[in-house]
């Protein structure tokens, strides 16, 4: 069966045909006659080129398809405003916030976070005055978000991905009492959910979108990860898999659109000024990280939950997973070029490997001050070479 793409490419071939022939019998004639193109071969090779124009941009939208789904906050804002005008909130109201797919799906994640989530604490957090007094801005923000492309955000990132990679998602903004936005279940029912901030501008949304969505891409892209580092011993599968983390500055490089560009060029000063800060750090995150890899590898943690506890730490606010893989990605990117660093995506240990290569080249160059590497050790217990 044609793809919608090869019907397309079919529909020109048929549309070519009759021109092209007599393009071969004028082939032989003086190059005046050869130009004189009658109107219905102008009209065909303008439909020629709608066509083309057309499956161009079919191919980019059909890489991405989003499921908005508002009805958590709606509810949660239905009930502050029947609060706010003096009325009664039955327990129908209540049940459509509870039965609603984005706070189902929640609930869910936070419990497979092993954290505290209840519908009775939820509740008190929408009764609560902070909530009430934020109501008219949330409206606001939910409604222009509502109004906003998505899909365009999303196509920011596609760039950054294997061809072949999907961001397939339901997205859904959220009112919740933590302020984090994120992603969940990327390999069996991808989510985006994204915390209604009325204080974020329409820019930081858009790369909040264009990030987060660049995560269900990298997911999409590194579904043979699994199956590659299935055969490693126990401790460096762990490691490896946690390798994947890394994904968190890869998204942060995609979504600011270039290795040229200022990673928080979306946000406001402080954030940009925070940034830069924390990179004047990440040498010292690298080797961190570095040391990391080398206990879960070597059996340093009595349980695997407790690496896992540690590893959670290297999030933080943009810690260094997204700092250090940043710094990763950049370089590779710079110096090896962007097909590369899309290899690296669909296996994490690449992109240790060539960072490695690249940070080398530097130091024997005397360009940069003795870049920190990975540990041999390391990459040759994950199963890759050490360049």
């Amino acid at each position: 069966m044609l793809s919608p793409i090869d019907h397309c490419f079919f529909k020109i071939h048929r549309l070519l045909g009759p021109f092209q022939s007599r393009l071969s019998i004028r082939s032989r004639e003086p190059l005046t006659k050869t130009l004189r193109t009658s109107r219905t071969d102008m009209k065909r090779l303008g439909l020629v080129f709608l066509i083309l124009f057309a499956a161009v941009a079919f191919a980019a939208d059909s890489r991405v398809e989003f499921k908005l789904d508002t009805s958590e906050a709606d509810a949660v804002l239905a009930i502050l405003e029947l609060r706010a005008a003096g009325r009664q909130v039955t327990d129908s109201d209540w049940h459509r916030l509870f039965a609603s797919e984005p706070y189902l799906r929640l609930k869910k994640r936070e419990a497979d976070m092993h954290r505290d989530f209840t519908d009775d604490d939820f509740r008190r957090f929408v009764q609560s005055d902070d909530l009430s007094k934020r109501a008219p801005a949330l409206r606001h923000t939910l409604d222009a978000w509502k109004k906003a492309d998505l899909r365009g955000a999303a196509e920011r990132i596609l760039p950054y991905l294997p061809a072949d990679a999907r961001v397939k998602a339901s997205v859904y903004p959220v009112i919740k009492p933590k302020t984090n936005s994120f992603v969940f279940e990327t390999d069996v029912n991808p989510a985006i959910f994204l915390y209604v901030d009325p204080d974020q501008s329409p820019s930081e949304f858009m790369n909040t979108v264009a990030h987060e969505s660049h995560h269900i891409g990298f997911s999409d892209a590194g579904k043979q990860y699994e199956e590659k580092i299935k055969a490693l011993p126990e401790n460096a599968r762990k490691a490896a898999e946690w390798m994947g983390a890394f994904g968190e500055g890869l998204a942060v490089l995609a979504a600011a659109g270039s290795a040229d560009e200022h990673p928080m060029r979306d946000f406001n000063d402080d954030q940009r000024i925070r940034w830069d800060q924390d990179m004047k750090f990440v040498d010292q995150q690298l080797l961190q990280v570095n040391q990391f890899f080398i206990d879960v590898i070597s059996g340093g943690f009595a349980k695997p939950e407790v690496a896992d506890h540690v590893a959670f730490t290297f999030f933080g606010y943009r810690g260094p997973w997204y700092t250090v893989g940043y710094r990763m990605g950049s370089f590779v990117e710079k110096r090896f070029g962007r097909g590369v660093l899309i290899k690296c995506m669909s296996d994490p240990r690449l992109l240790l490997a060539k960072y490695n290569e690249a940070a080398r080249e530097e130091n024997r160059a005397g360009r940069i001050d003795n870049l920190p590497l990975w540990s041999t050790e390391i990459l040759k217990a994950v199963g890759v070479q050490d360049p």
